[in-house]
């Protein structure tokens, strides 16, 4: 009986089971995405947005025409810490938005939000 408790002695000498020694949270931080550039044509909308702590996670593009509902558009991955988006289905003389998020996180939180006017 002396040796078991000479070994939880030791154990908790050495921090086995402190707080100092629990396993630290691994989550990935949030992605910071910043606007870089904006082109916008009759028959185009282009934006490019550099991103910060997203390498390798999957990012969804969501679209709306001016009061329609907010529709997916695209899922992407970041290359290089850039997303580049295309819109060719646009309408002339109409405005549009569109967002970043995180792929799959429906809790309202964007990483960015643009909105544009297709010229005539």
């Amino acid at each position: 009986m002396r040796t078991a408790c000479l070994a939880i002695l030791i154990l908790l000498s050495t921090g086995c089971g402190s707080p100092d020694s629990l396993p630290t949270s691994t989550a990935l931080p949030k992605p910071v995405a910043t606007l870089e550039s904006t082109l916008v044509k009759r028959d185009l909308v282009q934006l490019i947005w550099r991103v910060r702590d997203g390498d390798g996670r999957k990012l969804e593009i969501m679209r709306r025409n001016d009061d329609d509902p907010w529709k997916h558009f695209s899922t992407v991955v970041p290359l290089e810490g850039r997303i580049r988006m295309d819109d060719t289905a646009v309408v002339p003389g109409q405005p549009y938005t569109y967002r970043l998020r995180i792929f799959g996180v429906t809790d309202g939180s964007f990483l960015d939000e643009v909105e544009v006017s297709v010229p005539q």
